[in-house]
């Protein structure tokens, strides 16, 4: 069956950085440097539908084209480790989920600015069934996305699929076990329901918003990775931050004897594994040497934006 909502949804049009090529998930907002907000849904989800379709303008309007908060969208594709909310399968809701959520990625990738118009396409009437690559090339051809060739040459080709599938780790770190989940700060809620209790606790969370939110920053733990698994010679690099530091094993990482912690600051280096640490407080000062790739809290990052 496919699922329909009642009210019209107005999302295409939405503010997108200027400088998206950081941004690996779609991203509505003024500026890439804003705090984010995660959306955790699913293109078949009709919970998903509802929010976009009855609470998502209002923190368009509220916070996104005031330029107050970026908001990211994550599709997801795969049960959260740990999580059995759609039975035995480790699909979330079937078995295209994957294809849709990797054909939607690269459409970000490819188009940004036309993005929103094919998400809000999407969920005006939900996808059903077995969703094929044909079927997303219409929706996008509908949805008046160009360079509808590229967009499905790389889905189908595995380009995002590692992107799609770290999705659904992420959730797990933040705890996420039905869609849609709104994440922000390291809180969570069902965004679904309620438009105005959403709107009061995304604002009781923006950065600034009260002391207390310093505070609750500064001791907030976030993880940073840095991946060799790419590279065939050794990278060197340099961590140190305001708050602590300990290793961790997120994302498969080893505690590597060799790297040397000196109490808020690491040097170390990789070849072909990971190393992880657990932070709190904010990056003072962040180096590393070409070949690398990091990743705070599960998500790729460029390294000069850690610090």
């Amino acid at each position: 069956m496919v699922g329909t909502a009642n009210a019209t949804p107005s999302v295409g049009g939405v503010p997108v950085p200027d400088d998206t090529d950081d941004l690996t998930y779609a991203t509505m907002g003024t500026d890439a440097d804003n705090q984010t907000a995660t959306v955790f849904g699913n293109f078949k989800c009709p919970y998903t539908q509802n929010f976009v379709n009855n609470n998502l303008r209002d923190v368009i309007d509220e916070y996104v084209t005031t330029g107050q908060l970026n908001v990211e969208f994550r599709a997801l594709a795969y049960q959260p480790p740990g999580t059995t909310s759609h039975g035995s399968s480790t699909y979330y809701i079937s078995s295209s989920d994957p294809r849709i959520s990797e054909v939607a990625l690269s459409a970000w990738n490819e188009r940004p600015a036309e993005y929103w118009d094919f998400f809000e396409m999407m969920f005006q009437e939900l996808v059903s069934g077995t969703v094929t690559y044909g079927e997303m090339r219409n929706h996008l051809e509908s949805a008046g996305v160009g360079d509808r060739s590229e967009i499905i040459g790389d889905a189908k080709g595995g380009d995002y699929d590692s992107a799609v599938e770290r999705t659904a780790d992420v959730a797990g770190t933040v705890d996420v076990s039905f869609t849609p989940t709104f994440e922000l700060d390291g809180d969570t809620t069902a965004p679904h329901h309620d438009t105005d209790s959403l709107l009061d606790w995304i604002d009781s969370r923006l950065t600034g918003s009260s002391s207390s939110d310093a505070s609750s920053s500064s001791t907030k733990e976030r993880t940073i990775t840095i991946d060799g698994t790419g590279t065939e010679r050794w990278s060197e690099y340099e961590l140190t931050v305001d708050g602590t530091v300990d290793k961790s094993t997120a994302m498969g990482a080893s505690k590597d004897w060799s790297d040397k912690l000196s109490g808020t600051t690491v040097n170390g280096k990789v070849g072909p594994w990971r190393d992880s640490y657990t932070i709190t407080g904010e990056i003072t000062h962040f180096s590393i040497d070409d070949g690398a790739v990091v990743y705070r809290d599960g998500e790729r990052v460029e390294p000069h934006r850690l610090g």
